[in-house]
């Protein structure tokens, strides 16, 4: 589960097996869902509290999101996004939820695409850790962390540029 629709997504997205977007009915039209990426990422959606005096509004949000995928290019060839609606509070629609997972595990495990992604997160697990490691370690190196607000303040009232500031402390990090 993420807050909010940004990179908190994508990192999601690239981490695991498949990334189901639940949403609820009447929470906003679908083209905002589009124009901020994540029905791209999406290899399911879920309109949930499908139930009670929320099942009319839930299948209207179903069908205007499944109108919404058909415009998009799926992120895999062998498997096209899925919409169903679902309730949480009556379980409704679990079932159906967990066929489509386990339906696009087959899919993408018969094409070797599973395999595929799996070594993709793992290189890309690696190099976020690289990334983390790295930047700890720059903030921590002593000259650096002298200097990183000084400059921060220069280039913030424009008497360095951002070019000129990152190459000093790169410099200073490697110790020239």
């Amino acid at each position: 589960e993420t807050v909010g629709i940004g990179q908190s997504e994508v990192a999601v997205a690239s981490m695991v097996d498949f990334f189901l977007v639940l949403v609820q009915p009447g929470a906003g039209d679908s083209l905002q869902g589009i124009k901020k990426g994540v029905l791209e990422l999406a290899d399911g959606l879920v309109v949930n509290k499908a139930d009670g005096d929320q099942a009319a509004a839930a299948e209207r949000a179903r069908a205007a999101h499944t109108e919404a995928l058909s415009l998009l290019r799926p992120g895999s060839p062998h498997w096209r996004p899925r919409v169903l609606a679902a309730s949480a509070h009556t379980g409704q629609g679990i079932e159906a939820v967990w066929s489509m997972v386990q339906e696009h595990r087959t899919a993408l495990q018969a094409a070797g695409e599973l395999d595929a992604r799996r070594r993709e997160q793992s290189r890309a697990w690696m190099w976020s850790l690289l990334e983390e490691g790295l930047r700890a370690a720059f903030r921590r190196h002593p000259v650096v962390a002298r200097r990183i607000g000084e400059l921060e303040g220069e280039v913030e009232a424009q008497r360095i540029t951002p070019a000129a500031a990152a190459r000093e402390l790169l410099e200073l990090f490697q110790g020239r």
